[in-house]
């Protein structure tokens, strides 16, 4: 079933009405069971031109009681993949992560097997791999990591391997992907939940499941609760429960690639992951997990890295700020004031980042800090002035989608600052010297921020659509009386076309700046005097300014295309098909406008058509208005796109607007002397 959004985690799994597709396209794959015939494929339909193809990917998760009176998660994998090429020899080592949790207490790796298989003078031979090459490393704080490489690789052999992961976490019910960066034949996968565990899942595929079943039955759970020693033996209890066991499986799945467009891969590779809700042994023994928003900005506001700091007077820092705020009118341009002296005073060493590394006085006293260090000390000076402030939570676009409804923190990354002004919230983020005031860097615009206000922990619009670039260009061009056009250009680019000018430092003294710029024009023109309006002032939208020159040499008949350099010249959409939809990172009011003199002893002897396309009759509009009066030629050119997020199925309407956008914008004015 396709997704249109990734807010499904609030199906829940034990409230599914069991149904049954058929097992449909389902292979027959036996560990070892590997023959001539396997090797047989010099391609696969799925992919041609693949360097590797997952024959077969089957996990399967389940309960089972354990001798320490409680209930252990297994996870099974069986992979095989086909190397086709050298390039794919990469794909031989693998990786299996485990969590570290609780006193030290690590999930448990065993049964591991891995095979490398070849064909020789037609037979097939297997190397197993020695078990004294699978080496631990230190993953993280809180896994390690077991990996291996298989021997023996030649190009097309075939890789097996097997194992089982053992974990007394009940939150750590394995995530599954049918989806890789090679395609896949089939994938499957199977999880069996007794009834004591509640999961939200998050099922998310925009190709169809071959399999996607859901049923019920009743198993017995053998559980062992150890004694204390000599005073009590130990006592094993065989527990009924109803199973719920779902089933999803999906053949001849394409690999995932990137695509032009797309925020984050993650957001649309196909695949299923799982949240504990709730325990609940009986009635009235009910352990809840997955708590709501309230209780989670109550509990972050008493993380140590995190709010319980800003609740301390913070007064270190009033001395600075009192001077900073010297001479203001009001609360707004106060704001400002503290805002502008922790961005342009303080540096950020990460890109990201929710929790501090360091005291709020010490980062205040080293000037430089991690995101969360810089972001959580401006809600703290926000706070010691007598501003209402809040930490707010989201996730960057490279880091997927974060749910909006449940308080899954590990999949948020980033941390800003909301400070309210007249009820009005204001997101800022003092890590980038080069953003205004109530502006966040591009990446941030990916839904929603969660402002972590125990009191009311509102949501605040990050989406795309909530932002619109607009740029305006205007042209004036004249001739002079030595067979020369002269050109005035001036452009106010947009809030993220500014912020990248300035993240670049502008234009320097603007040689090499035109040195580029002229690389646009396809005919020959001479660029000066380029210059930059409002650098520095990164509230207001930056401008650049230069003059043009270009000779038309007397010529019989003059050729000119009105948009100069500011022509689309290919369309962005190249791909003949799209699987995913398009995500732009922000509505487009693009508008170009030009005022030309005609040189004398010239007549108009062709014009571009005038003409307005709309896309979707409201998702975008094309305007392209041109016309002539005496010697006076005037065009205004404006582009449109309403919305950000275009599903696959209006893809084509798309491409086929912006080829007439490259096609119109390509016509030229075509002027004949009068003899």
């Amino acid at each position: 079933m396709k997704r249109s959004t990734l807010a499904l985690l609030a199906v829940l799994l034990l409230c599914i009405n069991a149904y049954a597709n058929k097992d449909k396209s389902k292979p027959k794959i036996k560990f070892g069971d590997v023959t001539a015939e396997d090797f047989s494929p010099k391609f696969y339909a799925v992919d041609s031109s693949a360097n590797a193809v997952v024959i077969a990917d089957i996990g399967e998760s389940t309960f089972e009681g354990n001798t320490k009176g409680d209930f252990s998660l297994i996870f099974t994998e069986h992979k095989r993949i086909r190397l086709m090429n050298k390039n794919a020899f990469d794909l031989a080592t693998i990786e299996v992560l485990l969590y570290i949790g609780r006193f030290n207490n690590e999930e448990k790796l065993d049964d591991l097997e891995a095979v490398t298989y070849n064909l020789e003078d037609g037979k097939v031979t297997a190397v197993k791999l020695d078990k004294a090459s699978v080496f631990k490393d230190k993953y993280d704080e809180h896994h390690v990591v077991r990996k291996f490489t298989f021997p023996n690789l030649k190009e097309g052999s075939i890789i097996e391997y097997r194992y089982k992961i053992t974990s007394p976490y009940y939150e750590n019910l394995q995530p599954w992907s049918f989806q890789s960066k090679i395609p896949h034949l089939w994938s499957e996968y199977t999880v069996k939940i007794p009834q004591f565990f509640d999961y939200a899942l998050d099922k998310q595929n925009y190709l169809k499941f071959d399999i996607d079943t859901v049923s019920s039955a009743d198993q017995f759970f053998y559980i062992v609760v150890p004694g204390d020693g000599a005073m009590e033996s130990s006592r094993s209890y065989n527990i009924r429960s109803t199973t719920i066991s779902a089933k999803w499986g999906m053949k001849d799945v394409p690999a995932i690639k990137e695509e032009s467009y797309i925020t984050s891969l993650d957001n649309y590779i196909q695949k299923v992951s799982f949240q504990l809700r709730r325990i609940k042994w009986s009635e009235s023994s009910v352990q809840e997990i997955m708590s709501d928003w309230y209780k989670t900005a109550e509990r972050m506001m008493k993380y140590e890295s995190f709010g319980e700091p800003l609740t301390h007077n913070n007064n270190f820092m009033d001395d600075v700020l009192e001077k900073e705020e010297a001479g203001t009118k009001d609360t707004l341009e106060r704001a400002h004031k503290i805002y502008e002296y922790f961005r342009d005073n303080f540096t950020c060493k990460t890109s990201g980042g929710m929790f501090m590394a360091n005291t709020l006085k010490k980062t205040f006293q080293d000037k430089s800090g991690n995101v969360a260090d810089i972001n959580l000390l401006l809600v703290a000076a926000f706070k010691t002035r007598g501003f209402e402030a809040y930490p707010a939570i989201l996730s960057t676009r490279a880091n997927g989608k974060a749910p909006e409804f449940f308080p899954i923190l590990d999949k948020f990354n980033y941390v800003v600052c909301c400070v309210k002004i007249d009820n009005k919230p204001y997101l800022l983020d003092a890590t980038n010297s080069k953003l205004g005031f109530g502006k966040l860097p591009a990446k941030c615009y990916n839904g929603t921020a969660r402002v972590i206000d125990p009191a009311f922990p509102t949501l605040v619009d990050l989406s795309a659509d909530s932002l619109i670039e607009r740029k305006i260009t205007t042209v004036f061009i004249t001739p002079n009386d030595k067979k020369e056009l002269l050109g005035a250009y001036a452009s106010k680019l947009g809030s993220f076309e500014s912020l990248h000018l300035r993240e670049k430092g502008g234009i320097g003294k603007g040689e090499d700046y035109l040195k580029e710029l002229k690389k646009q024009y396809t005919f020959d023109i001479e660029l000066s005097n380029a210059e930059v309006d409002s650098l520095k002032r990164l509230d207001d939208p930056a401008a650049i300014k230069y003059d043009m020159k270009f000779n038309f040499n007397d010529d019989d008949i003059i050729y000119f295309n009105p948009m100069l350099g500011d022509a689309e010249k290919e369309n962005p959409f190249k791909s003949a098909q799209r699987l995913f939809p398009i995500e732009m990172p922000f509505q487009v009011d693009d508008n170009y406008i030009l005022n030309m003199e005609v040189p004398e002893n010239y007549k108009i002897e062709e014009l571009p058509k005038s003409t307005r396309v709309k896309l979707n009759e409201t998702d975008g509009m094309f305007q392209y208005l041109i016309g002539a009066t005496n010697n006076h030629i005037q065009l205004q050119c404006r582009l449109q796109i309403n919305k950000t997020l275009f599903e696959p199925e209006d893809y084509q309407t798309l491409r086929d607007f912006f080829t007439y956008v490259v096609s119109k914008e390509a016509e030229q004015i075509v002027l004949k002397k009068i003899k």
